[in-house]
Order: structure tokens, then sequence, then C-alpha cells
């Protein structure tokens, strides 16, 4: 029976893509004028492959965070032909960036309500994210969700990260739990719900961008329970009741 059930943040509870992407076109614009809408589509692509190039580096502890983000800040300013600068331009340049990702803060609009109906029925509640904890506690704080999932593991704090099982172990050592009778909900598959799987949890797949037909189509299977919304967690967790 699953007692408690916890959350990843950035595209499961919070519309990481919205913000990040907001951002970074306003950021764009002022670096270059004359990018039509298609040069913007590359450049978010960029963008993206920049944070999977250099963010696992971070989580894995060969380049700290603001090392990181030096080496997107410059590759996204390198992939837009401007000049080089120096590593306090860079830093000031993300700063911008972070500005305006925080000010397109929001939560996907399943949030809410998913989070309220477990809260209704009792489960224990909480997050493991692969990020900085402090900046997300402050996200968290800004959607109202901090003090509703207070079981918080954030890579930075707990020496492990997605899907490495020691860190979904920690979370259950918070909750007091074995890891069967706890979920984990996230929009990745390999790094959140196989990862949970694998560590012993109920791994739930929130698949956000309708990729799982395509992926059964494709003659794979998830091996996870699959969910398009949060709207659907409760009836799974509760057997369709």
């Amino acid at each position: 029976m699953i007692e408690a059930v916890l959350f990843d943040i950035d595209g499961t509870l919070f519309d990481h893509e919205h913000a990040s992407s907001g951002s970074l076109r306003a950021l764009i614009e002022v670096e270059r004028d004359d990018l039509d809408d298609a040069a913007h589509a590359e450049a978010l692509a960029e963008w993206r492959r920049l944070e999977a190039l250099h963010y696992p580096l971070y989580l894995t502890g060969e380049l700290s965070l603001d090392e990181q983000r030096r080496q997107r800040a410059g590759g996204m300013l390198t992939w837009l032909e401007t000049h080089d600068r120096p590593e306090h331009e860079l830093d000031a340049w993300w700063q911008r960036f972070l500005d305006g990702y925080r000010e397109r803060w929001r939560p996907f609009p399943d949030a809410e309500a998913g989070v309220a109906a477990l809260e209704r029925d009792g489960f224990a509640l909480g997050v493991i994210t692969n990020a900085d904890g402090d900046i997300q506690r402050r996200k968290l704080a800004a959607l109202g969700l901090l003090e509703r999932l207070p079981a918080f593991v954030a890579s930075s704090e707990a020496g492990s990260a997605k899907p490495e099982p020691a860190i979904f172990h920690a979370a259950c050592e918070l909750l007091e739990l074995p890891p069967e009778r706890v979920a984990y909900v996230g929009d990745r598959l390999d790094i959140d719900a196989q990862g949970a799987r694998d560590a012993g949890l109920l791994g739930i797949w929130l698949d956000r961008l309708d990729e799982a037909e395509a992926l059964v189509q494709s003659g794979e299977e998830p091996g996870v329970v699959v969910i398009e919304s949060l709207a659907d967690l409760r009836s799974v967790l509760l057997g369709g009741s």
C-alpha cells in the first residue's frame, strides 16, 4: 500500500520550460534584433543542448553551480555570434536570465489540485529534485507548495542525484517508510520514473509531452505507471476509487 508520494519539481509541478524559454527569448532580443521565430526556435534548441551537456556535470560535482552556468551562458553567446566576455560579464548575463526566469515562475494548471487531492487522502508528501536546494525551495514557496510538501530532498544536499538509488532511499528514510510504500512522480521517464522503480519505489511517469504512445509503437515499454496529468494520480494510487 502506498502511504507517501514524492514529486519532481521542474516539468512536473513547476512549468520550467515556460519560464526558461521566455527569459531566454527576452535576452536574445537584447543581444540580436535580427532573429526571426525560426532562429529563436534554433536558439532554444541550442539552449537545451547546452543544459543537457553541462548540467549533469554539476550534478556529478565536476562543475560547480556557477561554473556550469558560465559554460551555458558562454555557449549561448558563442552561438549568437556575439563577442567573447570575461567571467564577470557571463555572471551578469546569467543573473539577467535568472531575473527573467523568476518573473515567469508558474505552476502547471494541475499541480494545486493534484497535491490537494492527495492531502485530503492523508498521503505524506514531498519532493526529490536534481537541483540546488535553496533555489528549489524558493520555487515551491512562490507556488504556495513548500509547506505542503515537507519531505524535501535536493541533490545539492543529498550527495547523490536521480536516477541513483541513494537519493530515492534518502527520501524514504526521511519519510520513515520502506521504498515499496512510496510513489515517485516525474516528467522524465528515465531519470524520474524508471530511476524510482529501480530503487524500489512505485515509479510514475507524468507524460506531459504525450511520448508514451510513440514509445510503445516503436516496440519499447515504459515499464512504469504512465499518467498524462496530475489529475489522474489519485485514481492510480487508490485503484480507481
